[in-house]
């Protein structure tokens, strides 16, 4: 394992406190994670309610594990005021990637009102990634969101600011049934984060080598691109003893290709 390319999420220990997570994710052998936060899901920092102090502290938590964060990932529904914490975090931590979600259908509100709100949306993220010195990606392909077919998908980054990247995940293609190296072959090149996820058919939470994704067949369309960043191992867990075994399953599965 080169953890210069392969890092952990820590959606990985997602039971854990964020340190204990960092800890065991050290343990492991990992220098470098990508630091998740899913409201109560995954509530390894508060984004929404950030301060400096709280930003202090999420640092001081790295530094006395001597891990590094590669990246931040976001989920849920925030405001551009909530996102410039995430921002202002990533550039604490030295993360070099905020990754955002693409968005949700609304019952109420037109499919195309929606695509131009999260254009603009993202576009001020953009802006907080020049001000901030971070580069604002957003993952799509993500099921059940905006972007989960590949018609979708391509209808949605046709209207985004091209500074704005792609956090390319693994599993959610194969969820919805799509080609998973079709969209593969047209998002590496604007693709700033990978994240590593095995799925069949409606369900995004299989383990490493029991689902659909060709694993050596995305990594080889990535590196034909050029691509330089970083792998995120990335799946949830529902236990702190189910994480430190599919931990050690994880790693020696993903091993072999080299990372």
């Amino acid at each position: 394992m080169n953890p210069s390319k392969l890092v952990a999420s820590t959606m990985t220990f997602r039971t854990y406190p964020l340190e204990r997570a960092l800890e065991a994710l050290a343990r492991a052998g990992f220098e470098q994670v990508e630091l998740c936060t899913v409201g109560d899901w995954v509530p390894h920092f508060d984004v929404a309610h950030a301060t400096d102090r709280s930003i202090a502290e999420c640092a001081a938590a790295f530094r006395r594990t001597g891990m590094r964060a590669a990246a931040v990932n976001i989920s849920g529904e925030m405001t551009l005021e909530q996102m410039e914490n995430g921002y202002a975090l990533a550039r604490e931590l030295g993360a070099g990637v905020v990754t955002y979600c693409c968005g949700n259908p609304k019952p109420d509100v037109k499919r195309e009102e929606l695509l131009q709100e999260r254009a603009q949306f993202n576009s001020r993220l953009a802006d907080l990634g020049d001000r901030y010195g971070v580069v604002c990606a957003i993952e799509a392909p993500h099921k059940k969101s905006l972007a989960e077919r590949r018609c979708e998908i391509d209808e949605y980054w046709a209207l985004q600011d091209e500074r704005v990247k792609c956090t390319f995940d693994t599993a959610h293609l194969v969820y919805a049934g799509e080609s998973l190296l079709d969209a593969a072959r047209a998002y590496a090149p604007r693709t700033a984060h990978v994240h590593l996820r095995d799925a069949v058919k409606g369900n995004s939470l299989m383990r490493y080598g029991e689902g659909d994704v060709d694993f050596a067949a995305v990594l080889a369309i990535f590196r034909q691109a050029g691509y330089k960043g970083f792998y995120s191992m990335e799946y949830p867990t529902d236990s702190d003893e189910e994480a430190v075994e599919r931990l050690a399953a994880s790693v020696g599965y993903l091993s072999i290709f080299d990372l």
